[in-house]
């Protein structure tokens, strides 16, 4: 018998946990809502919204996003991750577990990686996410066999830490703030001060303008809106070059960051699978604490966040400090709305036509980059980069959502596996894996809480 076989034999048709795919489907759609206005407009180049319009709509739309969905789908997908590694670390959790478990565990990230790295450089999506989750997932497999109570534990560390860095760069500002109106009034006075007060003071004014100031307005902001512009809507080799740096730049800036975080969700993730409450088998009470606690806490401080942030004044914003709360906060309070909605005949009917690209996710996030960064928004496509305002490409990427729910349920009616999970799944498990539906009964959406 082949017990390495077995031990790495991969989820299949009916041991599929559906409400997952239903998770999963739902944030790697709605993943392009936050993405879409980096990928078609000036937002990662200005960290400003406000460019090239400004309408009601589009400050509506700036705040909705940012407080309900900003970072959200990406903790949805973070936590099921998590979730996964244990799913398909279930055959390793003896200390002499299948070395092959491992050989898999490790293989498929290091594949995810390679996908990652062809969604920057080939695909020229600089905000590509799974290279920064398969380089986590590396180092998560040995958290497999702590019990919830220790991941959690770990989770809390590196939350605290990315709290105390935020609250040190708050503090920071404050200082900053203060000495720079002390300066301001010795100016006044007409006393003399130093160059590296005049500095402090200059960097001050730019941040003012950065925030009271529309970027047509800014010269600065003007430069870099027509260094965009040449290289977005110019050669192919400008083009690429434009995207890799901007991807250098993530990733020089905010690695050690972004890591931290993945890794903190993807072990809340791993926990929440062992409780019983990634897959929907938690009493109602405890999706409705999510609900109402997540997004009590988490949306206050976001839109309160957002709200004073556009305003056309300069202040400090102290809910920046908790951004990572208020984003793991309103991620629960989602899979709480989720599973609280799939209890219900309504509810599943609604959310079940998710569940096809949850089959399918790295096809759908991969033919996402392709599409706008090869077709929407090249200039060899539709040229359409800068032409929108936030607004109007939220409209744009809910079509294609829409229009990716038809296809990848259309598509999963045949096929075992979206063509490059298929791809994925043969390179890790080094065996051709079946392509064609195979003919096994469906999973339940909500698993019993047997």
């Amino acid at each position: 018998m082949d017990t390495d076989g077995q031990a790495i034999d991969r989820v299949r048709g009916g041991e599929r946990i559906a409400s997952l795919d239903i998770i999963r489907g739902i944030a790697i759609l709605f993943i392009l809502l936050m993405n879409i206005p980096w990928m078609g407009g000036y937002q990662f180049i200005l960290f400003d919204f406000r460019y090239p319009t400004w309408t009601t709509a589009d400050y509506w739309s700036t705040v909705a996003m940012q407080a309900y969905l900003s970072g959200t789908q990406r903790g949805l997908l973070e936590l099921l991750f998590g979730a996964g590694i244990m799913i398909m670390a279930r055959r390793a959790m003896e200390p002499d577990g299948p070395v092959a478990v491992a050989d898999l565990h490790y293989r498929r990230n290091l594949w995810l990686c390679v996908f990652g790295l062809a969604n920057a450089f080939v695909l020229l999506w600089p905000g590509d996410i799974l290279l920064t989750y398969g380089l986590a997932a590396v180092f998560l497999f040995p958290f497999r066999k702590l019990k919830w109570l220790g991941q959690l534990g770990f989770a809390a560390l590196l939350l605290a830490a990315l709290l105390i860095s935020q609250a040190r760069d708050y503090r920071e500002s404050r200082a900053n703030l203060a000495k720079v109106e002390q300066i301001t009034a010795a100016q006044a006075s007409g006393k003399k001060i130093s160059d590296s007060d005049r500095e402090l003071v200059k960097e001050h004014q730019q941040q003012v303008e950065r925030r009271t100031l529309l970027p047509k307005d800014r010269e600065a902001a003007r430069e870099r809106i027509a260094e965009a512009d040449k290289a977005r809507h110019g050669s192919l080799a400008d083009y690429w070059a434009y995207q890799a740096k901007g991807w250098s730049f993530i990733m020089s800036a905010f690695f050690w960051y972004i890591e931290a975080e993945i890794l903190a969700t993807m072990l809340i993730g791993m926990a929440l699978l062992q409780l019983g409450i990634m897959q929907g088998k938690a009493r109602s009470s405890v999706y409705w604490a999510f609900l109402v606690g997540g997004y009590g806490l988490g949306l206050w401080l976001r839109a309160t966040e957002w709200i004073t942030f556009l305003q056309p004044r300069y202040s400090l914003i102290w809910q920046g400090v908790f951004a990572d709360v208020s984003r793991l906060a309103v991620t629960l309070g989602h899979l709480g709305l989720i599973h609280l909605t799939l209890r219900s005949r309504p509810g599943r009917l609604l959310l079940e036509p998710f569940a096809a690209a949850g089959r399918m996710p790295l096809t759908v996030y991969l033919f996402t980059s392709f599409l706008m960064m090869w077709v929407v928004f090249a200039p060899w496509g539709l040229d359409l980069f800068g032409r929108w305002g936030v607004a109007t490409l939220l409209t744009v990427a809910a079509i294609v959502i829409a229009a990716q729910v038809f296809a990848t349920n259309l598509w999963m009616r045949s096929y075992e596996n979206g063509p490059l999970e298929w791809l994925w799944k043969s390179l890790a498990y080094q065996r051709r894996e079946p392509f064609r539906k195979a003919s096994l009964p469906p999973a339940d959406a909500v698993p019993s809480t047997a």
